[in-house]
């Protein structure tokens, strides 16, 4: 019997050391399939950080396109308000205009005043953006509207104002009211 249980204490030893190696290889497996996913983990990682690259990129993108229009949106209401104070205001400085030109002693202090009311009424309608439209020189349809077409003899008046009927405004580069004017017609 000793000799069966030598065959056997080896026959247990081989399979100890079967199932040892057994067991290293299926170790070994498992590291193989785990370095396997370690790339696809990888690649989808990358993936994963691209999309969110894009995801920030596309933010910064409509953060910015939201503060241009913000901000434009601001100047078009700056623009609106001024537009909605002056045209309040410009039938108050015509009128104001016409006292001063109707006075007849431009000398009396009444008359200076007036004038004085006059001019800083101006400059403080300039200093929300008006802009007085000269009513000299060549008609140009975008800023004059031609009231009366008068006969001139001088073929270089021909097209030219002659003379205005009202002023015209212009704010933020915008035509308020066009100037009101005379242009000549050669009649040749």
């Amino acid at each position: 019997m000793s000799k069966e249980r030598e065959e056997l204490e080896e026959l247990k030893k081989e399979l100890e050391a079967d199932v040892a190696n057994e067991s290293i290889a299926g170790k070994a497996d498992e590291e193989r399939e785990e370095e396997i996913k370690k790339p696809d983990e990888i690649s989808l990682l990358k993936e994963e950080n691209e999309k969110l690259r894009e995801d920030v990129m596309r933010a910064k993108a409509d953060y910015f396109n939201l503060r241009t229009r913000t901000e434009k949106q601001r100047e078009t209401n700056a623009i609106l308000a001024a537009e909605s104070a002056v045209n309040a205001m410009l039938p108050v400085f015509e009128n104001l205009e016409r006292i001063a030109d109707a006075l007849t002693n431009k000398e009396d202090a009444v008359a200076k005043g007036i004038m004085m009311v006059q001019k800083q009424f101006a400059e403080s309608l300039e200093s929300l953006g008006l802009e007085f439209i000269e009513a000299e020189g060549d008609f140009d349809p975008t800023l004059h509207e031609a009231i009366f077409m008068e006969p001139v003899e001088d073929e270089a008046l021909d097209g030219k104002i002659i003379g205005a009927v009202s002023r015209g405004y212009k704010l933020g580069g915008r035509v308020l009211r066009a100037s009101k004017v005379r242009v000549g017609k050669f009649n040749g």
